[in-house]
């Protein structure tokens, strides 16, 4: 039985269509241009078209020709002209554009002026001054689109929500070939931040008002919400924290602001083992209780266990008026160390305040009792000190927990005086400073300085905790942990009053995470200033940024003896 005719004509149709589905590549040759222009005119043209019939191909050569008029006159070549062929050749299709740009149009002034709450605001002053379109330069319609977008962005982070350009006008030349900008922007009211509302949690409102860091009425920015938000996940008392802005429900353009916060568990329990060279094997259980009751108080406590020492402790914090940056702090402890011939038990009891700046520096005052038993070589007593100190450390840092730049200083004095509940008179001073640089991602440096002095009218009867010792993984490599310093008539090492040690170490990175580091330490503690004779250790390392910080492998020869002692440093963590 035979086909109709239409069936017949049906099939030859679709087998048309399919046969039009199978369409050559586009190849494209472009000369005349260069650079920025060339980029634009590539980018504006489609090359993933379906040409599968002559009316197609002469549609997409009118379309690129409009494409590359577009791309040419967005930066400013209003007068180019433009030569176009498109011809199949062996399966694709290849598409020539010769262009001749001519001159470009060139920005003759540009007028921004800023109306309303916002005319004296200095920020959009400065933004002025660096838009990205400029007299002079050659005309980028970009650079138009993104000045006005960086002053509405400006004004919405601002508090500026009702503004809105009231000209914005680029007047193009083309015989000229010049364009004038005018931009004049009404920002309206600027809206001020209104009271901060909190979610659910278990701590009363006056303490929760602390921890914003502005006052109901300030004026909107987005560094204020920003800075809220990170303030109530670094205080330590939430999991979570997200905070919003209701702009909707302004009134008298005050914005209500919501904190949707999770209040962490209230206690953690953390242990730990480890080892290092200094104390061998080690291990630590920890409790911290992070809020007590609803004004943010908290308090921590650890044991800490290792073959040379002994350590309890307890720490009850006090937020004052800024509680990430300014609390009170009580502690107390119990110490006990055996460290070659040197030996001391200690009891603690201090009060102090600890407050950050934005400069970055911290400053404690503290107040310190001190209750110490010890022996020294030949020397030994109990010691009891009223400590008034006061100590200024800063840290900066970039690269996360393995820095690959950053710096740590700390500067600590510290006084007792027999008229004032104490055995004997001192002062003691300590400073510390570690650099760190990079050049590049391989070569990394690290420079370390030491410093320390005692003043005292009875040295004999200084405890052992406030004597200077050398020699460690963070002190001289190459020798035992506190094993440099003075010795006395039996050659035991028992402390001096006065400390200086130096490090430089130099790391390459091998590949990965990996570093091959070499260095050299040099110092010691003294009885006199002038018995300067420092001790020096060298040697090489490996290095391996692991997930939970540095790990440190050291090689380390004590070079400056004779014997030459060896020793193998082991420690995990930044280098400051």
């Amino acid at each position: 039985m035979g086909c109709a005719p239409w069936r017949w004509l049906l099939v030859l149709a679709v087998a048309s269509l399919l046969a039009g589905t199978a369409a050559a590549e586009v190849r494209l040759t472009l000369t005349g241009v260069d650079g920025e222009a060339a980029e634009n005119i590539r980018a504006h043209i489609d090359p993933a078209v379906d040409l599968d019939s002559d009316l197609a191909a002469d549609l997409y050569r009118d379309r690129v020709r409009s494409q590359v008029t577009e791309a040419l006159e967005a930066l400013g070549y209003y007068q180019a002209r433009s030569q176009i062929s498109l011809r199949s050749v062996q399966g694709h299709w290849a598409l020539s554009i010769d262009v001749d740009p001519g001159p470009r149009v060139t920005v003759r002034s540009v007028n921004v002026r800023v109306t309303g709450a916002g005319e004296d605001d200095a920020a959009f002053q400065r933004l002025t001054e660096r838009l990205p379109l400029r007299p002079g330069e050659p005309l980028n319609q970009g650079d138009y689109e993104r000045s006005k977008r960086a002053l509405r962005n400006l004004a919405l982070q601002r508090g500026y929500f009702d503004a809105r350009f009231t000209t914005a006008r680029l007047a193009i030349n083309v015989a000229g070939a010049w364009a004038d900008a005018t931009l004049v922007l009404a920002t309206g009211p600027r809206y001020a931040l209104g009271e901060v509302r909190f979610s659910a949690t278990p701590f009363r409102r006056s303490f929760l008002e602390r921890l914003v860091p502005f006052e109901p009425g300030t004026p909107y920015t987005a560094d204020a919400v920003a800075d809220l938000n990170s303030r109530l996940l670094e205080s330590g008392y939430f999991s979570d924290a997200l905070v919003e802005t209701r702009r909707d429900e302004a009134v008298d353009e005050r914005i209500p602001v919501k904190a949707d916060v999770v209040t962490r568990d209230r206690n953690t329990v953390t242990t730990g083992i480890g080892y290092s060279t200094d104390e061998g094997p080690r291990t630590r259980l920890g409790f911290e209780r992070h809020y007590i009751n609803n004004r943010g108080h908290r308090l921590n406590s650890g044991l800490r266990l290792s073959t040379v020492r002994q350590s309890v402790d307890a720490r009850y914090e006090i937020p004052l008026a800024d509680p990430l940056n300014d609390y009170l702090a009580l502690a107390t402890g119990w110490q006990k160390e055996d460290i070659e011939a040197s030996r001391s038990e200690r009891y603690t009891v201090s009060l102090s305040r600890r407050q950050g700046f934005t400069s970055g520096w911290v400053r404690t005052q503290s107040l310190r009792w001190l209750d110490e038993r010890f022996s020294a070589g030949l020397d030994s007593g109990t010691s009891r000190l009223l400590l008034p100190g006061l100590a200024f450390t800063r840290t900066r840092s970039r690269g996360g927990i393995d820095p690959y730049r950053g710096d740590r200083q700390t500067y600590s004095v510290e006084l007792a005086a027999r008229d004032v509940m104490s055995d004997l008179d001192i002062a003691r001073l300590r400073l510390s400073n570690t650099w760190l640089r990079s050049l590049g991602e391989r070569n990394r440096f690290q420079l370390r300085a030491d410093l320390g002095g005692i003043a005292t009218n009875d040295f004999d009867q200084t405890p052992t905790s406030l004597r200077f010792f050398a020699g460690g993984d963070q002190s001289v490599r190459g020798f035992a942990y506190n094993s440099l310093g003075p010795r006395d008539a039996s050659g035991d090492v028992v402390g001096g009053r006065y400390l200086a040690t130096g490090s430089l170490e130099y790391s390459y990175k091998v590949f990965g995470n990996w570093r091959l580091a070499t260095f050299v330490d040099a110092g010691n503690a003294y009885e006199r200033i002038d018995d300067f004779d420092p001790a020096v250790g060298t040697g090489f390392g490996v290095r391996w940024s692991s997930p939970v910080g540095p790990l440190r492998l050291d090689f380390a020869w004590g070079v400056s003896r004779e014997d030459v002692p060896f020793r193998l440093h082991i420690s995990v963590g930044p280098p400051f």
